[in-house]
């Protein structure tokens, strides 16, 4: 089925249109009903107050407008002359039968009559009785009234509507405007001034803050592109060179592969890193964090490997207690270590301590201070550190924490560097 398009402006008409008919109807049927009662009393306060001046024996020569007067007065019946014409009836003692209370409503030939009775001893009593004309005439009248102040009313209303609707039309528009072109950090639409702190306005904010991240993250992307392609554009350009250095008899066989075969275990550590990060991005809605290992025996083992690819620093380990659970697996846990070890051995001075806690671990250094602008960035991918490298070691330290719900942070202290991983 292909949806109509119909815009906010007619949709409002359409509801207030729609309302405007069921009030109507509702006035037209519902409130007459309602208001019933109220009429039928207001009818026996007509028929009864003129019984309080009305007396017998002249009433037959006076027109009582739409009411009939009927009085028993001395064992006679008097009766006002407009009894045909209100009651319909050549002989009004047909009726009196249904006159058997103080005051109520009967039906004779399909129409409706009203009456009320004063009465002082058996033949003394007086009797008003109308058709249904006043009480038509009531309505009418109410109707008259009422009607006109709910058209003008809604009209009033549907004014300020269209108003208001063209009012938040504009703004949507321009909201529609600004997501559009979320991506062109050229384009810029017209302020929309907001004199209400309402839902607009914080969709508004939250689109241009969605715009910085987008923009902020497309530039990232490119510059992260951009280094991903120096990464590879570097070695491939060195065994390059060298192959042409051999095949012009510069250098010789034994020098190019060694060279090249360096600088392809290079290349093969990029790749290797780039679909470790890529990994944790795919395992990011996936993974269940329902694992845990003994952290200091992973430690322990990654430790042992650094003290052969460097002999120089001192290596610590302190723990709290002999077995410290932490959520995640022994896969993971050697990616965040061996990624941070690999980072220190690179600034450290001569020792590298490690301090486990319950729920905290401290990696430190006593390297150079990490610059106070760099230490909220330096898990970023490629962001540069103190001596100008760049690469991914500590944005997949960042990603596998985040990924086993820990998080960290760099620390300068006064005689070095900490990196602390605790819960979040």
């Amino acid at each position: 089925m292909k949806n109509r398009k119909i815009n906010l402006s007619r949709q409002l008409i359409l509801i207030t249109v729609l309302s405007l008919i069921i009030m109507i109807i509702s006035l037209i049927i519902v409130l007459p009903k309602s208001l019933e009662p109220f009429f039928e009393e207001t009818v026996y306060s007509y028929l009864e107050q003129p019984l309080q001046i009305f007396e017998g024996k002249s009433s037959s020569k006076i027109n009582y407008e739409n009411i009939v007067y009927i009085q028993y007065l001395d064992e006679k019946i008097y009766i006002s002359s407009n009894y045909k014409s209100i009651l319909n009836v050549e002989d009004y003692t047909k009726i009196l039968k249904y006159i058997n209370s103080n005051r109520g409503k009967f039906t004779y030939k399909g129409k409706i009559y009203y009456y009320s009775v004063n009465s002082r001893r058996n033949f003394d009593k007086k009797i008003a009785i109308t058709n249904d004309s006043y009480i038509k005439a009531i309505k009418r009248n109410l109707f008259a009234i009422v009607i006109p102040i709910v058209i003008v009313t809604f009209s009033i209303i549907l004014v300020l509507l269209l108003l208001w609707s063209k009012f938040i039309v504009d703004k949507i528009q321009k909201l529609k405007l600004k997501i559009d072109n979320i991506t062109d950090e050229s384009f810029s639409v017209t302020e929309n001034k907001y004199e209400l702190d309402d839902e607009l306005k914080l969709l508004d904010n939250t689109i241009d803050k969605m715009k910085e991240i987008i923009l902020s993250q497309e530039k990232y992307k490119s510059e992260m592109y951009q280094n991903i392609s120096h990464d590879f554009k570097t070695p491939i350009m060195v065994i390059k060179s060298y192959i042409e250095a051999y095949n012009d008899g510069i250098k010789d066989s034994k020098t190019v592969m060694d060279i090249s075969n360096k600088e392809i275990k290079k290349l093969e550590n990029k790749v290797k890193t780039l679909l470790e990060l890529n990994k944790i991005t795919y395992l990011q809605n996936s993974y269940k964090n329902d694992k845990q290992i003994e952290i200091q025996t992973t430690i322990q083992e990654l430790i042992e490997k650094y003290k052969i690819i460097n002999d120089k620093l001192n290596y610590q380990i302190k723990c709290d207690k002999q077995q410290i659970m932490y959520n995640g697996t022994e896969e993971i846990w050697e990616s965040i270590v061996d990624n941070i070890l690999n980072n220190f051995i690179r600034y450290a001075k001569s020792e590298i301590i490690i301090t486990v806690k319950e729920n905290k671990i401290i990696f430190f250094n006593d390297g150079e201070n990490i610059k106070e602008d760099l230490l909220s960035d330096i898990f970023i991918p490629y962001k540069k550190g103190n001596k100008g490298e760049n690469g991914l070691g500590l944005a997949i330290v960042k990603r596998n924490c985040d990924l086993i719900g820990y998080k960290v942070f760099a620390k300068n202290r006064k005689n070095g560097v900490e990196f602390i991983i605790s819960k979040k």
